[in-house]
């Protein structure tokens, strides 16, 4: 997308926000990659207000004509206008990906969302399944769609068919192969500061895969989780972080996932404390439905809430799992009402990328077949 879109935020107008800024880390890996646009947001003046009651701060936001509500404790001048979704969105044509998708799935046959994601982004893809409910998803998805797992119940998670995706794959002679999550509903594309749908275009799953071929220490790639990723983001690439929900992974490597809890940030870390290397993208984003604590309330049941999520001590279990794992680097901390682990990525900074033989960096920004299309309503 060389031309500036209308709903384009503005940055700052200062001139300076660059003087003394260092070559972004990401920067020397970006070519042959979406363009890619982001002003920085940050105010240039900040201004606070005090007012003595709610009448008065009533009549203030609306002699200027402001949106606000009595819970919101800031906004911008000129007021930006939220845009609405589907106002504008992302538009491709379906197509398939380079290496095979597994999509392990337990006790949502019916309800699994990834599966109607990649079907109308027209990739392939197998689901994972145990034995006892091959019946229950062919009937849904089709025979030819479904790989049955020769075990059922182990009470370990989904470690057991990851490890079974991983064989399959090394059979199969895949150089890198996808596990997505099967409560995957859409893909985002976020550029000039903007998260916005993609829809019937399966460009992010490609664009991974295009940028792990070039690289011969690149052991994992994947796209973030869109909650994590701020419209004031100004990185399109993460590197030496943890990769979850939608990663691909260098089939030839010597690991295999452990464990019951935390086993993403586990493998990611293992790899990583050998100099192995991690590609996190925020320049396309996935969005999931959360998985169920077992409350009967909150999130997707299925999948494994009865044997990992149900735990009833606010994920306690999750975070000292991850830190006697690897105390080196990992710390438990209560955060936004439950039990976290806080991991220090910073020693893995100095795992720089290296170009396997004969790849030559291009300066091109392909598009993906992506066009940007206003109120877009699907057929």
């Amino acid at each position: 997308m060389s031309t500036t879109p209308e709903f384009a935020r503005p940055g700052r107008d200062d001139g300076q926000q660059t003087l003394f800024e260092a070559e972004a880390a990401w920067q020397p890996y970006w070519w042959g990659m979406p363009e890619y646009t982001a002003q920085d947001l940050r105010p240039l003046r900040t201004l606070t207000m005090w007012f003595a009651s709610d009448s008065d701060y009533d009549d203030f936001k609306n002699m200027l004509g402001l949106q606000l509500d009595r819970n919101q404790y800031r906004t911008w001048w000129p007021q930006n206008r939220p845009l609405q979704p589907l106002e504008y969105v992302w538009l491709g044509t379906p197509s398939a990906t380079r290496y095979p998708v597994y999509i392990p799935s337990k006790g949502r046959a019916q309800i699994a969302l990834t599966p109607r994601l990649l079907d109308q982004a027209g990739v392939d893809y197998r689901l994972v399944v145990e034995s006892t409910e091959v019946d229950a998803y062919a009937e849904r998805y089709g025979a030819d769609r479904v790989l049955a797992l020769p075990f059922h119940d182990l009470g370990q998670g989904s470690i057991p068919a990851r490890n079974w995706i991983w064989e399959h794959a090394v059979a199969a002679g895949a150089r890198w192969h996808w596990i997505i999550d099967d409560n995957v509903r859409g893909f985002k594309r976020h550029d000039h500061n903007h998260r916005l749908s993609i829809k019937r275009s399966s460009a992010p799953l490609r664009m991974v895969e295009d940028f792990a071929d070039r690289y011969e220490n690149l052991a994992i790639a994947g796209l973030h989780n869109e909650p994590f990723v701020r419209d004031e983001t100004r990185v399109p690439l993460l590197l030496n972080r943890r990769i979850y929900s939608v990663s691909l992974i260098n089939t030839g490597l010597p690991y295999r996932w452990r464990g019951k809890y935390n086993e993403d940030t586990d493998l990611c870390l293992r790899i990583l404390k050998d100099g192995y290397a991690t590609a996190l993208f925020t320049n396309m984003l996935y969005g999931k439905c959360g998985v169920s604590l077992g409350d009967g309330q909150s999130g997707m049941p299925g999948g494994n809430t009865d044997n990992v999520y149900n735990t009833n001590d606010y994920r306690l279990s999750f975070a000292k799992a991850l830190a006697e794992q690897h105390p080196d680097c990992v710390e438990v901390t209560w955060r936004f009402g439950r039990w976290h682990h806080r991991v220090d990525y910073s020693r893995f900074a100095k795992n720089a990328l290296t170009l396997r033989p004969g790849v030559v960096p291009v300066n091109t920004h392909p598009d993906y077949g992506l066009r940007l299309v206003r109120d877009w309503r699907p057929e």
